[in-house]
């Protein structure tokens, strides 16, 4: 799938990993390709997340950002994005909006 078959509700996840790091959402927005569905999507990223959650250090020091992103916010962060995606996965595909880009 492609980014902008997100819902909006779904697509919020990118903004919220653009306020993470920037890096990260050149991730997500790269592994959107791998999925068919914004379910698995989610689920996917969801995943990842907890990967970095686990070890955010290791993940600022693999972009070079451990002088400039504190890992305690940046932690945050990923919890906020994960809860958001809990959420969205809660919520019925119609009510996370319509693509902007849907035919």
């Amino acid at each position: 799938m492609d980014t902008d078959d997100l819902t909006p509700m779904a697509h919020e996840t990118l903004r919220l990993a653009h306020k993470a790091a920037e890096p990260l959402l050149a991730e997500i927005g790269a592994a959107a390709s791998e999925f068919k569905a914004e379910d698995d999507f989610l689920r996917g990223v969801s995943a990842f997340l907890q990967e970095l959650l686990d070890d955010p250090e290791d993940y600022l020091d693999s972009w070079a950002l451990l002088g400039e992103v504190e890992v305690e916010a940046f932690a945050k962060k990923i919890a906020r994005i994960r809860t958001h995606i809990e959420t969205t996965l809660k919520t019925p595909m119609a009510k996370r909006g319509k693509p902007p880009f849907a035919k």
